[in-house]
């Protein structure tokens, strides 16, 4: 059985967003814990490409009806992709793990699974975490960003929910998960944004609650509210999802403050800036910076740009309207790639150095 799930996590470490082995061998429980034996090596044989049923059986020498019901078991359970594909009917493909079917045990995940996941997380996953380019990128409040410059599509929020036809929300695997171990903190659990071009994708869903579009934007400002930062897969295109993130539990962060990765997440295209004539050196924004750019000197506020994302939240916070965001020049602005295809071929590339 070991031999299944050691096959099958190869094969995921074969994938730019990594499965690093263990001496323990924590991760093949993990693998246990989700997929049965059969799964497990039926996986092992698929690409990150969609793939026909025919083909599949065909690379597996087995019958069509039995790899089918083993595909279709697997995308209920949240650990393959399945898309119709015109003249193929059905195709099916592998995921990652982060970010992939991880993030998908969220309405299943026990104390056993968030026991392992961090038991991995601290022995050997946290490495993928360190990789350029990161995993996720920041995106700005939105309300911050300034309004007499020309912004990349990419850095605003709206642009992903305006293009939608379907939003939903499910809850935040890393806070569930950090909870389950006794660990954590008190922030808003049901806050992962998820959308569609596909009109009614999240209504038949048992993990997702389908909601509107100005429901999904009130959830970015209850965010705001509650000092988390927006991030999301580090592409420009084919981007479906909003993670309103904490220091304190999420998984991509935690490489920073745990590892002292400054990789962990990709900045956006702005720093925070201080009028110095208007900061009362209140120190609200101090506090609420979760990646510690900002200090006290000579009772006025100072960023430390080497340590700001960009993320606009002390702006949010501070009362006097000292705090503002700044667009990068020309030379530091560093686009995130276009495509989740050109991150794999980017990540590869920095894996193999």
């Amino acid at each position: 059985m070991n031999k299944v799930y050691q096959q099958l996590a190869d094969r995921l470490d074969q994938i730019p967003n990594g499965f690093p082995k263990t001496e323990s061998g924590v991760e093949l429980q993990l693998l246990a814990k989700l997929f049965t034996p059969e799964e497990g090596a039926l996986a092992a044989s698929l690409s990150l490409d969609l793939q026909s049923i025919q083909t599949i059986a065909a690379i597996n020498n087995a019958s069509k009806s039995d790899v089918k019901s083993l595909l279709i078991g697997m995308v209920k359970k949240g650990l393959i992709d399945m898309k119709r594909k015109e003249g193929e009917g059905f195709t099916f493909c592998l995921i990652p793990f982060v970010v992939g079917f991880y993030e998908r045990q969220n309405a299943k995940i026990d104390k056993e699974f968030a026991e392992l996941f961090e038991a991995y997380y601290k022995e050997s996953f946290h490495r993928t975490m360190i990789v350029d380019p990161s995993v996720h990128r920041v995106i700005p409040i939105e309300k911050t960003i300034p309004v007499n410059i020309d912004v990349m599509p990419y850095e605003k929020a709206s642009t992903y929910l305006d293009n939608a036809r379907s939003w939903g929300v499910l809850k935040c695997i890393c806070r569930v998960q950090q909870k389950l171990i006794g660990k954590g903190c008190d922030h808003p659990v049901d806050n992962c944004l998820v959308f569609s071009t596909r009109p009614g994708a999240f209504d038949r869903t048992d993990d997702i609650r389908a909601i509107s579009k100005e429901e999904a934007l009130e959830i970015l400002a209850e965010a705001d509210r509650e000092g988390l930062v927006h991030s999301t897969n580090n592409a420009q295109e084919e981007v479906n999802y909003i993670c309103n993130c904490c220091t304190c539990s999420c998984g991509v962060l935690r490489g920073m403050v745990e590892y002292g990765s400054p990789n962990s997440i990709a900045r956006s295209d702005f720093y925070a800036v201080v009028n110095k004539d208007l900061c009362t050196a209140c120190e609200d924004c101090i506090d609420r910076c979760h990646f510690n750019a900002l200090k006290m000197v000579d009772d006025t506020c100072t960023v430390n740009t080497s340590f700001c994302y960009g993320c606009g939240l002390c702006v949010t916070t501070c009362p006097s309207g000292a705090l503002s965001l700044e667009q990068k020049s020309t030379d530091e602005l560093i686009p995130p790639p276009l495509s989740e295809q050109e991150w794999r071929e980017k990540r590869e590339k920095a894996m193999k150095i």
